[in-house]
């Protein structure tokens, strides 16, 4: 499975390697800015062992994790289905399992079995363009977790299953016509779906829409937020000075609303080197899709570029008011364990699929 030769350190994306590290030590800063010492202890922690994860799996053949691809998905939905039978609650949702003292979230680790699943399926398939019945099997693969996720309840992890079907089935050629009406379907649907939210979460969408009706109560993190990212101006406050997070006044500012840390204590300028970053990572996914041997290393770089770009998109929509809070972390700055884990194992298998483009 572990292959070392010439040609695969000279393949090697060193570029994508670098931007990782640099994209996981902004993080660290942030946190250390926005929390306490031991929330920048972990994080030190969790960074290096996203490194030394993206790594290791970069050593791993790619085709013999997908060989297997249904027995992790197997394995990660049974780990699902324990999570809701017998994880303790913690901030309403049973979504925390404890190893050793560790909190973990298994939902994260499950994108990754996802995807490869995904990757194996479409890569097996018949590679002409394909209609609804194509999609049966895949959409089994996403709606399994999503199902379970959501009932956690984790709503915001569990949309995130959705954009790599979506991605990768547009890549391995879903019919325009197709894509077409099963995106007028869900666009439909979505009132629908509103009756099936809970309370708190009908009350984050209505914030989403209306936040000057209640900015002390269910608006607050976006006022906030906003207040924050605005207050930074070009050249922001300087680390370890921003008002809004030195004055406590962003909640969750170390985790979901980190990028409003960013904005305020590094300004436009800091905003704009982390988002290039993030392009740079996005394009070098991209070109990896590109570059695979095969269509399983392209549908794996394909979902991993899906996977982030949401995350990217909603978490800085909704820190800038433009989407709906919804708990979705921002990859590789905001702190956790498994958020930073899986963002290693996803870029760790994109280096894979790149550094295997010449080998048999």
């Amino acid at each position: 499975m572990i292959l070392f030769d010439r040609r695969s350190f000279r393949a090697f994306d060193y570029l994508l390697l670098f931007d990782l590290t640099l994209l996981l030590g902004f993080g660290v800063l942030l946190i250390a800015s926005a929390s306490n010492e031991g929330h920048f202890q972990r994080q030190i922690v969790w960074a290096t062992a996203a490194i030394v994860l993206a790594l290791a799996v970069s050593a791993v053949d790619y085709r013999k994790l997908t060989d297997r691809a249904y027995e992790l998905w197997a394995i990660s939905m049974l780990v699902l289905v324990g999570m809701l039978l017998f994880a303790p609650v913690t901030s309403g949702a049973r979504s925390w399992l404890s190893i050793g003292g560790v909190g973990l979230q298994p939902s994260e680790l499950a994108k990754v079995a996802v995807i490869l699943a995904l990757a194996h399926y479409f890569a097996e398939g018949d590679p002409l363009p394909f209609g609804a019945r194509g999609l049966f099997v895949p959409s089994v693969l996403v709606l399994v977790p999503f199902v379970l996720v959501a009932s956690q309840p984790d709503l915001g992890t569990a949309s995130t299953f959705l954009p790599m079907l979506a991605g990768i089935a547009w890549v391995a050629g879903i019919r325009y016509a197709t894509a077409a009406r099963l995106t007028a379907v869900a666009a439909g649907m979505a009132p629908l779906g509103y009756f099936l939210l809970k309370d708190y979460q009908r009350a984050r969408l209505l914030t989403f829409l209306n936040p000057e009706d209640d900015p002390l109560g269910s608006a607050y993190q976006v006022v906030q937020s906003k207040i924050a990212v605005g207050s930074g101006g070009v050249l922001g406050t300087g680390l370890f000075a921003g008002s809004q997070s030195k004055g406590e006044f962003l909640p969750a500012q170390h985790t979901d609303l980190v990028f409003a840390v960013l904005g305020e204590e590094l300004g436009f300028i800091g905003v704009t080197l982390v988002l290039a970053l993030y392009l740079v990572l996005l394009l070098r996914v991209l070109q990896t899709a590109r570059l695979a041997r095969d269509r399983a290393g392209t549908y794996i770089a394909t979902g991993v570029a899906a996977l982030m770009l949401y995350h990217l998109l909603v978490n800085v929509g909704m820190v800038i008011g433009f989407a709906p809070i919804t708990g979705i972390p921002l990859p590789l700055l905001s702190y956790g364990g498994s958020s930073a884990l899986t963002s290693g194992i996803a870029i760790g298998l994109v280096m894979s699929v790149r550094t295997r483009r010449f080998l048999n």
